[in-house]
């Protein structure tokens, strides 16, 4: 299902009378637990019981990280010196991420890492200027990314030929700046090839082992990642996948697809409705209630519109919605509303004729159609909406699974005997949803 067709096409009817009547009753705040923990009130269905059950039994063990302990907290003072431009979050991933490159290259025996998808190059410029001290080729598709990481690779040379670097026993020698270089080039499922001769131009000594890593690459991205390792002679690959939205599938025409890469996985297709469906954080809503609200009602606004638009002949019934992204404050504050109506009432019109003018879509329904359509609906329709998109999203996790599982099973069918692969999450799940990280080595020459 997708949220934006449930009024159309009657979903609530859809789901057993039992859950229908339970939903109803709920508190809001019951969904977010249900979604975050698994919690479910005592005095819901056994099968609504079942079916939460079944979706965290099924699901990978996102929590903790395996590389938490590792190192200590041997690198958080050398940690000052690559912060420009990094949230905390974007710290954290780059501190366990860069730690676990640097076990991975040093167990691989690698003396060049190749981080594809580097964007802004935080997680090139610790593994190369930090304690961990390795050759590095930064990969992106943006010249535009390219300057900005070299703008910043320079601020933070200066901060380490700097009087406190020097306190703090840095060294710095003019070579250093030379491990680290940046290239643009589009890394595709069809380009395997070249990234492997840009790896082996940039080898400190010809002929030595590489690996390759990227953090949080974007869709195809990371299954180009994994190909690149298969088809090549690279001895490692360290990736966190992300945006599960941009994966292609089969069928296309002659093409390499995201989805499935392993024999394992062979025939099946899941759809970008899942694929969405897998980006979801649910971890978080507990902790982020009035964002998750909020994203409830932006839903509930959503598929009214669509209704609307199918019952005013503006759309097919079984036509795809158009797609209208977020609409901003300042796209509502331009809208100007006049009509005898509730807070709600007029916040959905509001938002319906906002949307449309987003979309340049030339029909413009009447306030008082709007409000009409509201009123169908009401408060209970939010409530149906919010516990629909709950049982949705319920299964994302296990739908990341059957992503990680494949990618898992296509590195294990192709590293050697003496190879490992492994999956494990990184990161906090809670602040970092997409906290997979897959590892695949093979055997030492």
């Amino acid at each position: 299902m997708h949220i934006v067709d449930f009024f159309v096409t009657k979903f609530w009817q859809t789901l057993p009378a039992e859950w229908q009547e339970y939903f109803e009753q709920i508190e809001m705040s019951s969904l977010l637990s249900m979604a975050s923990t698994g919690q479910v009130d005592a005095g819901a269905p056994e099968s609504l019981r079942s079916y939460v059950k079944d979706m965290f039994r099924l699901r990978l063990n996102y929590q903790g990280s395996r590389m938490a302990a590792a190192d200590g907290d041997s690198q958080q003072g050398e940690l000052w010196y690559f912060l420009d431009g990094m949230n905390p979050k974007k710290q954290v991933e780059v501190k366990l991420l860069s730690q676990l490159v640097s076990t991975v290259a040093k167990e691989s025996q690698c003396s060049l890492v190749v981080d594809v998808g580097a964007g802004q190059g935080y997680l090139s410029r610790v593994l190369a200027y930090s304690s961990y001290n390795l050759p590095v080729l930064a990969i992106d598709s943006s010249p535009k990314q390219q300057r900005g990481a070299e703008t910043m690779q320079q601020r933070t040379i200066k901060r380490l030929r700097g009087s406190r670097a020097t306190q703090d026993g840095f060294g710095w020698k003019a070579e250093r700046a030379q491990q680290l270089q940046h290239t643009v080039m589009h890394v595709g499922l069809d380009s395997t090839n070249q990234l492997a001769a840009k790896a082996h131009n940039a080898m400190p000594v010809a002929n030595t082992r590489w690996m390759l890593c990227g953090l949080h690459a974007c869709g195809d991205l990371s299954s180009a990642i994994l190909k690149a390792f298969v088809e090549s002679d690279a001895a490692a690959v360290a990736v966190v996948p992300c945006c599960y939205n941009h994966i292609s599938e089969a069928p296309r025409e002659s093409a390499a697809v995201g989805f499935p890469l392993s024999s394992g996985m062979h025939g099946i297709q899941l759809g970008q409705n899942a694929l969405k469906t897998a980006c979801q954080a649910t971890s978080r809503w507990d902790s982020c209630a009035e964002a998750t609200l909020a994203a409830f009602r932006r839903n509930y606004f959503r598929a009214l519109l669509h209704h609307l638009m199918v019952a005013h002949n503006q759309v097919a019934p079984n036509a795809m919605a158009p797609a209208v992204g977020k609409v901003t404050n300042t796209e509502l504050q331009a809208i100007s509303v006049s009509v005898d109506a509730s807070s709600d009432e007029i916040a959905f019109t509001t938002y319906a004729l906002a949307a449309l003018t987003k979309l340049n879509h030339a029909w413009r329904p009447t306030a008082e159609q709007c409000v009409e359509c509201y009123r169908e609906h009401g408060s209970t329709g939010l409530q149906q909406i919010a516990a629909a998109w709950t049982l949705k999203s319920l299964a994302g996790p296990l739908v990341e699974c059957m992503l990680v599982v494949d990618r898992a099973m296509y590195l294990a069918e192709h590293c050697s005997a003496s190879g490992r692969v492994s999956a494990f999450a990184l990161f906090d799940p809670v602040t970092s949803p997409r906290n997979v990280v897959l590892v695949a080595q093979r055997g030492n020459a």
